[in-house]
């Protein structure tokens, strides 16, 4: 079997990881959220969306079996916090949620310069990906779990 392979994201690729996002806000995410909502984020992550992430300074990495796109994720400056990053738009396909290629996408984007960088990463955590984040040694902000508009968790990872 070929291996899955994680790399930088391609300009060519802004479309597709764009449909990815906004598959798997329709599919998974949708058990936690109001369709109004989930709508909101497949126009805010268009592929204008996708593109601006690494216009921004951000890197966004995908995860591929061969020519398949199977997942995305983003580590992200956080603006007026210098020592800070964020992870960001990390979606896995939905037939290959639990197959370990969040967790491996979730380690490239730790092993990347701007991440190892930053004293403090943090994530703005769904309500259906909080626990995979608790999963990975990310903890709620302040030690304090706390769900934010009841739409979201601020998760944190100290370096």
């Amino acid at each position: 079997m070929e291996a899955i392979c994680i790399r930088p994201m391609e300009d060519s690729q802004v479309a597709d990881v764009s449909a990815l996002i906004g598959r798997v806000l329709l599919e998974v995410n949708i058990r936690d959220y109001p369709r109004e909502a989930l709508e909101e984020f497949v126009e805010y992550y268009s592929p204008e969306g996708v593109a601006a992430i690494p216009q921004k300074g951000g890197h966004s990495y995908v995860a591929m079996l061969g020519e398949e796109l199977l997942a995305c994720g983003s580590v992200v400056p956080v603006e007026g916090h210098p020592d800070e990053a964020m992870i960001q738009a990390l979606f896995v396909r939905p037939d290959w949620e639990g197959k370990g290629v969040g967790r491996q996408l979730v380690q490239t984007l730790e092993a990347d310069p701007m991440f190892r960088a930053a004293r403090r990463v943090i994530v703005s955590a769904s309500l259906t990906s909080h626990e995979f984040y608790l999963k990975l040694g990310y903890r709620y902000e302040n030690n304090v779990k706390v769900c934010e508009d009841h739409d979201h968790y601020w998760m944190e990872k100290f370096n």
